[in-house]
């Protein structure tokens, strides 16, 4: 198939390959095996899903999906908290990590393998009281009128979303590649896989698309969510410009 990152089908493609590529050993080089993460989470859940927390009221009881859910380390967390949590991913090695984390923790979580954008075919729609999504999400999806239908979906009536992910201005302005200074820029971008040791090195290259706030919230507003509260939270790195933001919405 001709490259072309602008083409969704292609972009999946090269995105799943490169999430697939020896990252159950990227896990274990940056945090330890499951077993050693697992007892950082089981000492204190709560920390891991701090951003998440405050805007789900009481999580025991609760059936949440972690979307994206990467290595398992937040649906774990909030296993520990007592929900009934399932992951909706298409990384094998993070599933396998995720898996072995769970077991390590002593609590369950179910991980379905799959690209999130087709989750509607996993019999799951309308069975969840909370979505959440953490970090790194949106920029590997092209659509994303679709992409929030489909969470819509996933949500019960009355269901939340909370979206805590890196700010547009920091993504758009002074982080990702080829699109520095545009905030407006449309442009579907090529960018590396990160590298959760912090060496570096090269795990593999995926398409990404930076949407900018408002793109976000219109879409998540136009597939049926009421939009409650929008916090924007400082770089991690520069205090004076906005590093993440979260959004909390209501399934109508």
């Amino acid at each position: 198939m001709t490259s072309n990152p602008s083409d969704p089908t292609w972009a999946r493609d090269l995105n799943r390959e490169s999430w697939n590529a020896g990252r159950y050993d990227a896990w274990v080089r940056a945090m330890g095996s499951p077993e050693v993460e697992a007892r950082t989470l089981v000492a204190d859940p709560a920390y891991k899903v701090r951003r998440l927390l405050p805007h789900l009221g009481e999580i025991a009881g609760q059936r949440i999906c972690s979307i994206q859910g990467s290595n398992g380390r937040v649906a774990v967390a909030f296993a520990l908290l007592g929900a009934e949590v399932t992951v909706i991913d298409f990384g094998e090695d993070n599933r396998r990590y995720a898996l072995e984390l769970a077991a390590a923790a002593g609590v369950r979580i179910d991980y379905r393998l799959g690209d999130v954008i087709e989750a509607g075919s996993l019999g799951l729609n309308g069975v969840f009281d909370a979505l959440v999504m953490e970090l790194g999400i949106l920029h590997y999806h092209q659509d994303l009128a679709r992409f929030f239908a489909v969470m819509a979906g996933l949500t019960r009536p009355g269901g939340r979303m909370v979206l805590n992910e890196f700010h547009p201005v920091e993504r758009k302005l002074f982080v990702a590649p080829d699109v520095l200074h545009d905030y407006f820029n449309a442009e579907v971008v090529m960018g590396a896989v990160p590298d959760p040791t912090g060496e570096g090195r090269n795990l593999g290259q995926c398409a990404q698309r930076f949407w900018t706030l408002g793109e976000i919230v219109t879409a998540a507003i136009g597939a049926g969510f009421v939009a409650e509260r929008l916090e924007e939270l400082p770089s991690w790195t520069d205090p004076t410009i906005p590093g993440m933001f979260t959004l909390v919405a209501k399934r109508s």
